[in-house]
């Protein structure tokens, strides 16, 4: 995992796609009005930090309930093509949308999104929620 730690300054991405997290990975969150979806590492407490996908102006999804590991790529063409058809992208705006694939051991799946990160957080001392301070952003397109 990267190290950089969130300060003042904005934070620079450390990775590139695709990118592999050896962690369980569960979708956490989907707010239909923001268009915003979150997958969520849930990994025993043990694990001192929390990884947390979200996806912004998701126009589309297939998901799985779980991915295990999770690698996180661009779609291929053909796949691209097919994502911004079932979404209903018009021709005009599909360059803004990143296509984008799931892939796990138990299965794949995909999301169609105008923008992405990821963020490594800290748990709490009690090993429960994550803390947003001290956080570590791993990617952003």
């Amino acid at each position: 995992m990267p190290t950089r730690a969130l300060s003042d300054e904005e934070p620079q991405s450390t990775a590139s796609l695709p990118l592999s997290i050896d962690r369980k990975f569960r979708p956490w969150r989907y707010s239909v009005s923001h268009s915003e979806l979150r997958l969520r590492s849930v990994d025993p407490v043990s694990v001192p930090d929390v990884v947390e996908v979200s996806f912004y102006g998701v126009v589309g999804m297939k998901l799985k309930t779980v991915y295990r590991p999770l690698t996180l790529g661009l779609a291929e063409p053909a796949q691209a093509e097919e994502m911004l058809r079932f979404s209903d992208v018009e021709e005009s705006r599909s360059s803004r949308v990143h296509c984008l694939a799931l892939k796990s051991d138990n299965g794949d799946g995909w999301v169609a999104c105008l923008s992405y990160s990821i963020w490594s957080h800290p748990r709490d001392a009690d090993g429960s929620a994550p803390r947003h301070r001290d956080s570590v952003l791993i990617l952003r397109r």
